[in-house]
Order: C-alpha cells, then sequence, then structure tokens
C-alpha cells in the first residue's frame, strides 16, 4: 500500500490541492475576524464556545465547495481520455480509489488540524478570559472531520462517475446551500440525516441563546451527540463500500 500511495502523491503533487485549501482557510480566518471585530467586551466572555460553535457553521457553508474542488483535483486527470482505462491495466481499480480516499483524508486531517490550530491562536490573539476545555477540540474534530470525509467520499465517486467535472462541483455548491439551511431546522429532524452536508449542525456541541432585548448571544455546552456519530460512521461505511461497488462495476 505504501507504494501505492507513494505513485498517487506523485500524481498529485503538482495539481495544487494544498493551495486550494490554503485559499479556503485564509477565507475562514477573515471570516472569523469579521465576527470578532463586530463583538464588544462583554460578548467576548464566551469567545472559545463562539469559535467552537461558529466555526462548523462556517464550515457547512464552504466546506463542501471546497471538498467537491478536493475530490474533483484528486480525480480529473484519471478521468479523462483513457488514462483511468490504463491506470486500471496496471493496478486493481479497487486500490485505485481507496488511494484516492486515503490521499484526501490526509489533506482534510491536516485542514481539521489548522483549524484547531486557528481556534486556540484566536483566543490567545483575542484575550479570550480562560482556556478552551480540552475535550472541545476533540469535539470539534469529532464534529467536523467525519462529516468531511463522508462529503469527500461522496464527491470522490461523482468525480469518477463523470468525466465532466462540473456536475461533482455542482453537486459542492448544492451542498454548500444545504448546509447553511439545515442550520435553520431543529436538531434530530429526520429530514436533516437524508443530507450529508446537513450533519455538521446535528453534530454540533455548543448551544446558543439569544436575547431579542440586549442583541446578546449566550453560549453553552451541550452532551455531545455520539448515537448521531455512530449512526453517521456506518453511513460512511456502507457509503465506502457501495461507491467502491460502482467503481468496479463501471465499464472503463
Amino acid at each position: 500500500m505504501w507504494r501505492e500511495w507513494k505513485t498517487e502523491w506523485m500524481k498529485v503533487r503538482y495539481r495544487r490541492i494544498g493551495l486550494i485549501l490554503l485559499a479556503f482557510l485564509g477565507l475562514i480566518v477573515l471570516w472569523v475576524a469579521w465576527i470578532l471585530s463586530r463583538q464588544d467586551t462583554e460578548q467576548l466572555q464566551d469567545g472559545y464556545q463562539m469559535l467552537f460553535m461558529n466555526l462548523p457553521l462556517i464550515d457547512t457553508i464552504l466546506l463542501p465547495t471546497m471538498i467537491a474542488m478536493l475530490g474533483s483535483r484528486l480525480c480529473d486527470a484519471e478521468v479523462k481520455g483513457d488514462t483511468l482505462k490504463l491506470l486500471c491495466t496496471l493496478e486493481e481499480k479497487g486500490r485505485l480509489f481507496d488511494m484516492k480516499l486515503l490521499t484526501g483524508a490526509f489533506y482534510l486531517a491536516v485542514f481539521v488540524l489548522a483549524q484547531a490550530l486557528q481556534i486556540f491562536l484566536t483566543g490567545r490573539l483575542y484575550g479570550f478570559p480562560g482556556t478552551a476545555e480540552p475535550v472541545w477540540y476533540l469535539y470539534f474534530a469529532l464534529e467536523v472531520y467525519p462529516v468531511s470525509m463522508a462529503i469527500l467520499l461522496l464527491q470522490v465517486v461523482l468525480s469518477f462517475r463523470f468525466e465532466n467535472q462540473i456536475l461533482p462541483l455542482a453537486a459542492g455548491l448544492f451542498g454548500s446551500f444545504v448546509g447553511l439551511f439545515s442550520w435553520f431546522f431543529p436538531s434530530g429532524n429526520p429530514v436533516k440525516l437524508l443530507f450529508l452536508w446537513a450533519w455538521y449542525s446535528e453534530l454540533c456541541f455548543i448551544g446558543q441563546d439569544w436575547d431579542e432585548v440586549t442583541r446578546i448571544s449566550t453560549f453553552y455546552d451541550v452532551p455531545f451527540p455520539y448515537p448521531v456519530l455512530c449512526l453517521l460512521l456506518a453511513v460512511l461505511a456502507a457509503g465506502y463500500a457501495a461507491g467502491k461497488w460502482m467503481l468496479l462495476r463501471k465499464e472503463i
């Protein structure tokens, strides 16, 4: 497997995937800075909790599009022309599928770690009182990474399925809109669970109360929804099996 992954890295190193993720990370940093610039000292008392809620909300809007671009860049060279057919004469199609997911998983892991570091550094820069609970960083990773991996799985399947990469990218844009509106629906709504992009909000571990008089939001902890996470992991496993089966049956 190490040889195949090394080969995959050689194929993707010139596709500027890192620059794409860096651009989205920079956009998120600017977005967070804009949010904080609108808060007064009193509103920043719950600064860490505010970040742990607002960052997944921003991710819900931006990451579906970013992951669609990631999946497309991972697969576009293989699906154009006869490249995929040539590759599949040299390596098993299932192994090719695994290498794409493994490479994408690495990029997403680095991205989520960078976001966790962003939260820590933002708190220090803005002088948030106290410190963030260490377990919050774990919850944040469990909220963002599995959902992002499920979306990546979908995007890789779509990118292999359609030679025209506009369709997978359109699916990512659609996911951004669905994800945004999912935050307006109550947690546990079964309709939300039908859309992968809505699971970011389902795994949120910070609640918010909005006072219409003072126009101040108060943030508080809620128990992490482990049953929802387990359900997502089951969906991810089933999706992986189904996606690999579809690729193996695909006529090349």
